[in-house]
């Protein structure tokens, strides 16, 4: 499995420095969450994070000029620095980690877990970046105002549809490594764990942007950012924490889906057989 770990993960480095998913801070932590994932959790725990790199990379792409014109595209040409591949992957190392050391990979919460934490970061990261490309002004979750385009707390129909759309894309592919003969109901358990999970994490994680988070006028553009520097500028901050910003928000709710998938799993209000046959 380290050999076979090693080979993927530089054959995925080589294409995330072709693509420019990450810059080099977060191509360096991302190889380390991943393999150390890869080496511990197998296949079944490799691949969802696998596809929401892929997807949550290739979405941050997608019509990149037309987001940098709303003022809303992530710097450096949409590479990912390792602050917010932390944010975003961090729970699910620790979830991964905790579950070796205690002997507990096989326990169906721990999966669950891993599942909520990725699945809520992918949800989150798809939400935003599909958002986006919305052609009307999004809505402030905490009261249904218009608000421009990259605000935290905003919602539209494009980035809810993606949010429901994620589970459809890891579920089916954790099934291909699930060892266990519980089919259709396993199958559905499992897309009823990740769309509540997700849904409700990054549902929270609009309610922290709204509320919370620091969000600045630049300087320089006058527009309302949640960056603290705009235009090369520090910006003034017009509400929220200033030490809130969307990489904390990021890793709060990733540990609230881990938290609500365990939960929907270890109080039984959701079950399925033990994985491991």
């Amino acid at each position: 499995m380290i050999i076979e770990a090693t080979l993927v993960m530089i054959i995925l480095l080589l294409i995330s420095v072709k693509a420019g998913f990450v810059d080099p801070g977060g191509l360096i932590s991302s190889f380390v969450i991943g393999y150390v994932i890869y080496v511990l959790g197998d296949r079944l725990f490799f691949v969802p994070l696998l596809i929401f790199y892929i997807v949550a990379g290739l979405m941050t792409k997608l019509c990149y000029e037309e987001k940098k014109l709303k003022g809303a595209a992530e710097e450096k040409f949409g590479a990912r620095g390792w602050k917010n591949v932390l944010a975003n992957g961090s729970v699910a190392l620790i979830i991964v980690c905790i579950a070796t050391y205690t002997n507990n990979m096989q326990r169906p919460e721990f999966l669950a877990a891993y599942l909520g934490a990725i699945s809520t970061a992918y949800a989150d990261t798809l939400a935003t970046e599909i958002g986006l490309l919305y052609p009307r002004e999004p809505r402030l979750i905490t009261n249904m105002k218009p608000v421009p385009a990259g605000m935290p707390g905003g919602v539209s129909p494009y980035g809810t549809a993606a949010q429901l759309l994620s589970a459809f894309t890891i579920v089916p592919a954790i099934m291909l490594f699930l060892p266990t003969k519980g089919g259709l109901t396993v199958f559905f358990n499992l897309l009823a764990i990740v769309l509540i999970s997700s849904l409700l994490g990054s549902t929270f994680d609009s309610f922290i942007g709204a509320t919370v988070q620091a969000v600045y006028r630049c300087k320089i553009c006058g527009k309302t950012t949640e960056r603290r520097v705009h235009c090369n500028t520090e910006a003034q901050l017009l509400k929220g924490i200033r030490y809130i910003d969307n990489n904390l928000v990021n890793l709060i709710t990733t540990i609230i889906g881990a938290v609500i998938a365990y939960m929907l799993v270890y109080s039984g209000l959701i079950s399925f057989e033990n994985y491991i046959d």
